[in-house]
């Protein structure tokens, strides 16, 4: 009987398993001799955890290589359902073995009891043996996390590196200090336990002098950063000071010899959040301290008294002082406040700078602006939204990062991509109606201008354009050089066929802006050769 090409799929949770991949790839050898299989190809995850796909290199590649057709084999061999994954949801581990089935390619389970076909007691033991696997992982995570709180409420070190200043200790279990740790390792013995001591004595004392520097100079975080750079003072592991860093050691009350614990969870590889304070666990004196509890304290109320620390209320009284003492808010005289926040915190916090003013009791003269701006947004999203309707299944918005000027564009099946660049009315002395195209590196995406009314709230004139690359405002009017290398669009109905016909012409970028200094146009030369030639022959005929 000829035998039946078949994949092996192997994993291990830990490094420390060092012999389970052997055990695995013997009980599968036995497998197939037994039935008849002939492993052809071999996925692996070492030290990868079963509770999700997205980490797991080798199974991803394998039901790649399954859905892609891209396989010669007709099974695939997995030791036990464990193995395939230990999934919280064990539909999850299910939808995985049914999209190999529909691709033709079976999973056996090489050490279960159970067969691999749709018999009630097989398909009923199978669903059992997936809930175990993953209740396993969660009565193992308990036991776990129980081992760890028990240990942190006898004043024991549970994490992982000290931090800056701090280096771990080892204790034997009659509390000996049995030596020093170094970044990587691990203890040995189930009995001995861990602790923290101060470190070398350069970065004790650089630890008290960031708290001097924060209390007494009340300086900034970057401030501080900026300043052990610039003296050449290394960082954790030899890297460059940041805020984040100068924060971390003026927060952590590990400095003043309290162990915290159990202030975040993140179990069973699930998203990282906050508990409350009411399940942190809280041990002073667990190390020997570094600065004084009173120190520490003074550094937190330092915190406090920040401006960013304040309150909504807070905040917008600041922007009433600002405005009793000028008569106006500005950005510039938000910045020269010191009990203000800056600009961007007001903008984060209430939306945009005229609300905050608004708050303090200040009209601002570029209210009008603002909403005009938010009109010409909303009428943005409101085309493009509309044209995806119009062309369902041909043209879609594609997102293209956070990054200034890089706003989403529209897509056509073909790849074309396309940026939609709403322009305000502009109010002149001129009777033609102008706008203005506010600036933009777009030299490589096909232009929908879109025009708008006075009122900014619907489009007057739609063009199709060329990429245009314009790095400050540009005036225009109906009459202007870049309208006749487009098409303009009555119907959205036509916005496709004038798209393909704009990429077929593949015309350069337009270009505009500031231009260089001494400048000039051909025609602006050519006025300008003509009248010193006039001038020069009427000199010349003076003289005669």
């Amino acid at each position: 009987m000829e035998n039946t090409l078949a994949a092996q799929y192997l994993r291990v949770s830990t490094e420390r398993q060092e012999y389970s991949l052997e055990c695995q790839r013997a009980g599968i050898e036995t497998y197939a001799r037994q039935y008849n299989f002939t492993v052809c190809r071999t996925y692996v995850d070492a030290a990868k955890s079963g509770l999700e796909i997205k980490h797991r290199q080798g199974l991803c590649q394998l039901l790649q290589d399954v859905l892609g057709r891209n396989c010669p084999y007709r099974s695939i061999l997995v030791y036990d359902v464990s193995r395939w994954g230990r999934f919280q949801d064990p539909d999850e581990a299910a939808h995985y073995e049914f999209l190999c089935k529909t691709a033709g390619v079976q999973v056996h389970y090489c050490a279960e009891h159970f067969g691999n076909d749709t018999y009630l007691p097989n398909v009923v033991l199978k669903a059992l043996k997936r809930i175990m696997a993953g209740e396993y992982s969660r009565e193992l995570s308990d036991k776990v996390f129980a081992a760890l709180i028990r240990l942190a409420r006898d004043g024991y070190r549970a994490g992982s590196y000290a931090g800056y200043g701090l280096r771990r200790v080892l204790l034997s279990a009659d509390k000996t200090p049995k030596g020093q740790l170094l970044p990587g390792e691990r203890k040995n013995v189930t009995n001995e336990r861990v602790t923290l001591a101060p470190g070398p004595a350069n970065e004790v004392h650089w630890v008290r002098e960031i708290y001097r520097m924060f209390i007494h100079e009340h300086m900034a975080l970057q401030h501080i950063a900026n300043n052990m750079n610039g003296m050449g003072i290394p960082g954790l592991d030899g890297r460059k000071w940041t805020r984040n860093m100068v924060g971390g050691i003026l927060r952590n009350p590990k400095y003043m010899g309290t162990l915290r614990y159990n202030t975040t969870t993140q179990r069973l590889n699930s998203r990282n959040r906050m508990n409350p304070e009411t399940e942190w666990i809280v041990v002073p004196g667990a190390y020997e301290s570094i600065v004084e509890p009173t120190t520490f304290e003074m550094a937190q109320q330092e915190f406090r008294s920040r401006p960013y620390n304040r309150s909504n209320d807070q905040a917008v009284e600041a922007l009433r002082s600002i405005l009793k003492k000028t008569g106006r808010l500005t950005p510039k005289l938000i910045r020269g406040q010191p009990n203000a926040l800056s600009p961007e915190a007001y903008r984060s916090r209430f939306g945009s700078l005229t609300r905050a003013y608004e708050l303090a009791g200040y009209e601002s003269p570029h209210k009008w602006i603002v909403s005009h701006k938010n009109q010409i947004r909303k009428l943005r999203g409101a085309l493009m939204e509309s044209l995806v309707r119009l062309f369902n299944g041909e043209v879609f918005i594609q997102a293209r990062g956070p990054k200034p000027n890089r706003r989403n564009c529209l897509r056509l099946r073909n790849g074309t991509r396309v940026t939609v660049r709403t322009c305000r009315r502009k109010k002149t002395k001129y009777k033609a109606p102008t706008w203005v195209l506010p600036p933009s590196c777009e030299k490589r995406l096909i232009t929908l201008l879109v025009c708008v009314n006075p009122e900014n709230t619907a489009p007057e004139l739609m063009y199709v354009l060329p990429p245009i690359a314009n790095r400050c405002p540009v005036s225009f009017s109906k009459d202007h050089s870049w309208l006749e290398n487009g098409m303009r669009i009555e119907d959205l109905g036509a916005f496709c066929r004038v798209v393909q016909e704009i990429a077929r012409r593949g015309m350069r970028p337009l270009l505009g802006g500031r231009k260089p200094k001494g400048w000039m146009s051909e025609d602006s030369h050519a006025a300008m050769v003509a009248a010193l030639r006039m001038r020069y022959a009427a000199r010349n005929g003076s003289l005669e």
